[in-house]
């Protein structure tokens, strides 16, 4: 790990260069980590850069939100505990730089549950990663609404201002007027125009569509009910 720290250790990669070949010709697999290329590293062996272009370079980004939902769910697992998709919901949306600080705040989560005697909710994630939130909360913005909204149905921030029919889009994007209407100041005029430049009616027909549909679709209300969660921190 961290390889951009054997620059200028001659003896450093002198041992690291004959273990390498040792490992290759035992047919062992080997990975590497580094903060840039191996070329762009100054003070690095020549021999060694062109060993580590025998294998797949790659630059790994940080998780999408959908990925680190499924490593919190993962994480979990391996401590035994149920962590349903609004906690990690949350936790993902909130943090958002590397694994390391989602299983650290999983960690924080569950230990706070359990010296309370309590279980992994929304309400007791919250409270354990409190701190934390506040720290990551931004002030809540239409465009913060849309991405948020966005990013919970797997589609695309400019779908939310398409002018696209089909139901996997127009749904998402009527909840996201709704919650818009519910948790920002913003008049209707002001919701439409930043929706694509969509008139007020249509953001009141959404608003009514979207608290009829409640009524009568479970998983629509769960969609909304977790997605209010997350917004309000």
């Amino acid at each position: 790990d961290d390889i951009q720290f054997f620059n200028n250790k001659n003896r450093t990669q002198e041992e690291f260069f004959h273990a390498f070949n040792a490992l290759t010709e035992a047919r062992k697999q080997i990975v590497i980590t580094c903060d840039t290329y191996p070329k762009d590293i100054q003070g690095l062996e020549d021999r060694l850069i062109s060993r580590f272009d025998w294998g797949l370079t790659v630059q790994i980004e940080p998780p999408e939100l959908e990925m680190r939902v499924a490593i919190l769910k993962k994480k979990a697992e391996a401590l035994r505990v149920t962590v349903d998709d609004d906690v990690a919901f949350l936790i993902a949306k909130n943090l958002r730089s590397n694994v390391r600080e989602l299983e650290g705040a999983l960690n924080k989560v569950v230990a706070y549950a359990r010296f309370h005697g309590r279980q992994i909710g929304l309400e007791v994630a919250k409270e354990a990663l409190k701190d934390l939130l506040h720290a990551h909360n931004r002030q809540l913005s239409i465009e913060h609404i849309q991405k948020t909204v966005a990013d919970y149905y797997k589609i695309k921030v400019a779908d939310m201002h398409s002018k696209k029919r089909t139901r996997v889009i127009a749904r998402p994007r009527q909840v996201a007027m709704w919650l818009a209407k519910e948790l920002t100041p913003m008049s209707l005029p002001a919701i439409g125009e930043a929706f694509g430049g969509r008139d007020h009616t249509t953001v009141l027909h959404a608003c009514r569509t979207i608290t009829e549909l409640r009524l009568g679709d479970a998983q629509l209300n769960h969609d909304v009910h977790v997605l209010t969660q997350v917004l309000r921190g």
